[in-house]
């Protein structure tokens, strides 16, 4: 995990200061030792009519996901997450030291968007040997794309069975350092580089770990 992302997630601007910098190491290993890294994905149709999105048998309104999917006949839909071992980290130092947990949440959130990043990576690369060109994962929650849909995603992806990620009635995602997105795969090579990513995909301008695009 890049320490520029750590500091991102802790809202800190500009460069890190010894006694930081010491503390996000010391967070960085106390993380680790518990982190249980893991993924599911399956590969599904997919159907875009005007600005909605239909993903095996569950239908989804979002202009935004359906822009994202334009000419995409198939999505690999999937999930990870950094194991509920890191919840308990987090629940331990917040009795211990505040700073120190708020730092360890800040590890986690950057640990698990660079594990998404580098099994995202890995399997973009594998789809150009096959002819084939993925979209940037797209998580419900982003722009229009309702938080709701998480119901859907870790149902066909039978989540909870297979790597331990349930949700609330609120749909956040337990164990929380999880995610769970939509991949886009299209037989035609797009003109340029898709800017939707993340941050870019939400509307949420003011956020204050949004990263520049």
């Amino acid at each position: 995990m890049k320490m520029e992302d750590i500091l991102r997630y802790m809202g800190h601007t500009g460069k890190a200061e010894k006694n930081l910098e010491m503390l996000i190491s010391l967070c960085r290993e106390r993380l680790m030792d518990v982190c249980d890294p893991r993924h599911v994905m399956i590969k599904l149709p997919c159907t875009v009519t005007g600005g909605n999105v239909t993903i095996d048998n569950f239908k989804i309104e979002s202009k935004g996901l359906a822009a994202h999917l334009n000419n995409c006949m198939y999505v690999y839909v999937f999930a990870a997450t950094l194991g509920i071992g890191v919840d308990r980290l987090i629940a331990q130092r917040t009795k211990i030291d505040s700073a120190e947990a708020l730092c360890i949440q800040a590890c986690a959130a950057a640990q698990i968007e660079e594990y998404c990043d580098n099994i995202e990576k890995e399997l973009t690369d594998s789809s150009k040997k096959q002819g084939l060109y993925l979209s940037p994962r797209f998580s419900p929650g982003y722009g229009d794309f309702n938080i709701e849909h998480q119901s859907d995603v870790l149902r066909v992806l039978q989540a909870h069975k297979r790597i331990g990620v349930t949700e609330t009635k609120t749909h956040i995602l337990m164990p929380l350092k999880s995610v769970t997105a939509v991949i886009g795969i299209n037989l035609k090579k797009m003109q340029e580089e898709c800017p939707m990513v993340k941050c870019s995909a939400c509307g949420k301008t003011d956020c204050q770990i949004r990263k520049k695009v």
